[in-house]
């Protein structure tokens, strides 16, 4: 599984580093790798964005905003310490596996069970047209 932030890049560009974000294909290498995710039979998923810079990834508390130059990610409520990147890592994984767990839930309440983790139905396409059953594909969310 990949997940990666919902980031709006139009509005991004529009800042004091436009150009050079537009540039550098930010939105392209997201809509690549969601492509190659589909191509591989992986699961791809976009995550919110907000406050993953200020949130703890071990117990889930808000510890604020920090400074640019603060490379440490560290909870006053639990302790945990760990590099701010990490710590925003973390809490990205946490979101979008929590997301997986609510669609594969409903999934399986509506086509029963069976599923492979992709959103594409390709996987299992492909596993019936082996068997001599017929392929279908989920329908996309």
């Amino acid at each position: 599984m990949i997940f990666v932030e919902d980031l709006n890049f139009q509005s991004w560009a529009k800042g004091m580093w436009g150009k050079h974000t537009l540039d550098a294909g930010f939105g392209q290498f997201v809509t690549i790798l969601q492509w190659v995710c589909w191509k591989r039979g992986v699961y791809f998923g976009k995550v919110n964005k907000d406050y993953t810079s200020q949130i703890c990834p071990n117990c889930s508390a808000h510890t604020g905003k920090k400074k640019l130059t603060q490379r440490v990610h560290s909870c006053p409520e639990c302790g945990y310490m760990t590099h701010r990147d990490v710590a925003s890592a973390l809490i990205v994984r946490n979101r979008g596996v929590s997301e997986v767990g609510r669609i594969l839930d409903v999934k399986e309440v509506a086509w029963g069970g069976g599923l492979t983790g992709t959103r594409n139905g390709l996987v299992k396409s492909l596993r019936n047209r082996k068997k001599g059953g017929e392929a279908w594909i989920y329908p996309a969310s």
